[in-house]
This record gives C-alpha cells, structure tokens and sequence, in this order.
C-alpha cells in the first residue's frame, strides 16, 4: 500500500483545526501505527511534482518519520502523486515476481482535492489518466478529500479561497475501482482511515480445529482396522 499525501499551498487552509497538513499529518500517523505489522507501507508527497519518501516497507518508523517532515510546496500535480505511487508498487511487484504473484496493492490518496498541474485532469500527466492507469494495473485508488468549501489561505497579503474539491476525488476513485470518502475534520479523517485500516487489514483469531484432528483420527481407525484384519487373515 502507498499513501499518498497532498502538501500543496491550499494545505495550510485553517479551515480544520490547526490547518489541513497538520491534522492530515496528525491522522496518517495514527493510522501508520495501528496497520497490520507485516504490511508494506509506502509514503509519497506531491505538490508541483511527486516525491517517493519510502519505498513501501514494513518498517513503521520510516513512513511515521517520513509524514512528521512533510512540508508545503506550490501548486498541485495529483496525477504525479498517483504515478509514483503505481511505479513504487510495480518496482515491488517485478521483485517479489511480477503482478500475477505479487499480494494486492491499493493507493491511499489524501487530498484537499484541486489539482493545478496540468489543468486538465485528463491531460497524460492528469489525475483521471493516472486513475484509469491505476485501474489497468489492478490498483484502486481509496480517496480522502479533506477539508471544508471555506477554505482559503493568505499569500503575499491576498486572501485566496481554496474550497475543497470532492467531485475530482470522487471521480478518481470511480476510474480506478477505489472507494471515496469526504472529511472535514480530523475526528472525520481519522474515522476515514479507521474504515479503510479495518478494510485492509486483518486480525489473528484462534479457531476450532477440532475437526481436522477428528478426521485423522477417523482415518487411522480404519487404517488400523484394515490392518488387522489383513494380519489375522494371514495367521494359520
């Protein structure tokens, strides 16, 4: 699995307490700690380009220590982020030997929703492209849009709205098999990552296998009596 985080300028809206990167830093951490432990985990950024901060991995401090330092940059290629977050998956896939034996993959994109960069979400380099790529390669994209419509964010002296975009997350995740869910704060966000952690996850649970020993029980009775009666047949 990769997460996929938005540090975009419209990132430092105070709409949610105390800005959108904060609190969206505040929830990935929390869901990071709580995924199952032998599960691959990677990290990447995007704003104007993509970053891979981790590879996927099972190591836990990385990824938390990865999304403490995230910091914002300008505009907003989301497409970017979706196509480093396949190639990251792929490069993983070709190690453990190729998609057809490779464990499922899904991408987490966290997003406050507009892109920029390009401004056609279907332009190659676009959002909708990178979904329907995603979609090809077998890979759902779980959508967060996070953030409120009143958003907006002062830059040299101008306040600027920066109203969160869910209809372009939610088409993303339709394109790529994924699910899409709207936050608006961090109990929402949090409440967003716990559905997709309980999703994704799995849980280690004792069951009754009383009826495997049973089984072999049965059969080396009648293995035995089998042998018996061969035996006795062969005494004078």
């Amino acid at each position: 699995m990769v997460l996929v985080v938005d540090v975009s300028l419209s990132m430092q809206a105070t709409d949610v307490s105390p800005n959108r990167l904060d609190a969206a830093k505040e929830a990935a951490k929390k869901f990071v700690t709580e995924l199952p432990q032998g599960m691959n985990l990677g990290i990447v950024s995007y704003a104007g380009t993509a970053q891979l901060l981790v590879s996927p991995t099972p190591d836990r401090a990385l990824a938390t220590n990865a999304i403490e330092h995230l910091d914002l940059a300008q505009r907003t290629a989301t497409g970017e982020g979706i196509y480093a977050a396949i190639q990251s998956i792929k490069n993983i896939r070709d190690v453990l030997g190729g998609k057809d034996n490779a464990p499922p993959a899904r991408i987490i994109l966290e997003s406050d929703g507009k892109q920029t960069v390009p401004t056609d979400l279907d332009d190659p380099r676009g959002g909708f492209t990178a979904a329907r790529k995603a979609k090809e390669e077998g890979i759902p994209i779980s959508t967060i849009s996070f953030g409120t419509p009143n958003g907006s964010v002062n830059i040299q002296g101008q306040n600027i709205p920066v109203p969160v975009d869910d209809a372009s997350l939610k088409r993303i995740a339709e394109l790529s098999d994924g699910q899409f869910f709207s936050a608006s704060s961090l109990s929402d966000l949090n409440e967003a990552y716990g559905t997709l952690r309980d999703e994704i996850g799995w849980e280690m649970q004792k069951g009754d296998n009383s009826r495997v020993w049973v089984l072999w029980g049965t059969a080396l009775l009648v293995l035995g009596a089998a042998g018996a009666i061969a035996f006795n047949r062969r005494l004078p």
